[in-house]
């Protein structure tokens, strides 16, 4: 079992020994400074768990600059006397002394009830700080930045097929759910605009849906439901069919993913990131759930206006491959790890 990456406190990511195995040139961080915004996020979190534990086994003297809105959840991580902290949020310039080499821009909202709820600043906030942050990678100069955004940017996909960097089906622009989608786009399209325009070295991750190890209890999307039901020995139930199917990711898979495209990929390009023999339908990631129990998958019908309706988002990794990404979980590891953690945390 690998060690704790945090020597003075406990640690809710432990990564398979794999990763520090899985990114190619790590070299390039050595002596170097690294930015992460969104850091008490999931995915910010687990980078920089990660970045640690890579620094120290490889004695790369990797200095992380972790970027939050508030040190409220800051004090509560397992790094939190290990990194220099900032705080600002989107509206504010960031104000950082010091080079900074690398950029991991993993601040954003994952919570679709909110988007749901507050459209405009799901829209708008990103925008603000995006911008604000360009302005910061050009003014130091960074030798990469990665944006982390997401699948649901290829639209309404009705097919069972997977998915490539250049596929794109057609997204209502009317509907409040797709406030989310629609402002990754327009981000991207930023992105793309900083790096033609002012040479911002600017690279872009499309992660799909992400879990594992580290997720809050107060996370509400399907797969805490579904562990929540288990933990509670209750029946999951679902507010639909369940037949929307998509690839999902390990924090294994989406930091070595993130990682990889910041050190190796090209300028201005997208990447999707999933983890291998991950596919399946809402239903069938219940069954994995349920498994050895004598639990059951109930549907109760609701109104299904404020759900996207059943869509397939699969993700094809070719590309990402290309650039030196291995995948290291499936759906089934990542299941089993995420209820180990969620049952004994």
């Amino acid at each position: 079992m690998p060690k704790n990456i945090n020597k003075s406190g406990a640690n809710n990511m432990v990564f398979n020994e794999k990763t520090f195995e899985a990114v190619n040139h790590i070299e390039k961080l050595k002596d170097c400074r690294v930015a992460v915004t969104g850091s008490t996020g999931l995915i910010g979190k687990s980078v920089i768990e990660y970045l640690l534990r890579l620094s120290e086994r490889n004695n790369l003297n990797i200095k992380v600059l972790a970027i939050a809105r508030t040190k409220n959840k800051a004090a509560l991580t397992s790094f939190y006397n290990d990194v220099e902290w900032y705080y600002c949020d989107f509206n504010n310039s960031y104000d950082i002394d010091g080079k900074v080499d690398y950029i991991i821009h993993a601040a954003s909202p994952t919570d679709s009830a909110y988007f749901i709820s507050n459209p405009v600043e799901t829209v708008n906030l990103p925008i603000i700080g995006l911008n604000n942050l360009m302005a910061f990678a050009g003014q130091k100069k960074v030798k990469s930045m990665v944006f982390l955004s997401s699948m649901e940017v290829y639209g309404i996909c009705l097919e069972d097929k997977f998915l490539s960097e250049t596929d794109y089906y057609p997204l209502d622009c009317t509907k409040i759910r797709n406030s989310y989608a629609e402002g990754k786009k327009i981000l991207e399209n930023l992105c793309v605009a900083y790096g033609a325009e002012y040479d911002i070295p600017v690279k872009i991750a499309r992660l799909c849906q992400t879990f594992g190890p580290g997720v809050s209890k107060e996370d509400n999307r399907v797969f805490s439901q579904f562990a929540k039901a288990i933990l509670q020995h209750k029946d999951i139930i679902l507010s639909t069919k369940g037949e929307t199917k998509r690839s999902y990711c390990s924090l294994n898979d989406a930091v070595t993913g993130i990682l990889t495209v910041l050190l190796n990929g090209e300028n201005m390009n997208a990447y999707n990131i999933a983890s291998d023999n991950s596919y399946c339908s809402i239903y069938e990631l219940a069954e994995k759930f349920i498994l050895g129990t004598n639990l059951a998958i109930k549907i109760e019908n609701k109104s299904e206006s404020k759900y996207l309706p059943t869509i397939k988002f699969g993700l094809d990794t070719t590309k990402i491959k290309q650039i030196g990404f291995k995948s290291i979980d499936t759906i089934d590891s990542i299941v089993n790890e995420f209820l180990d953690y969620y049952l004994h945390n």
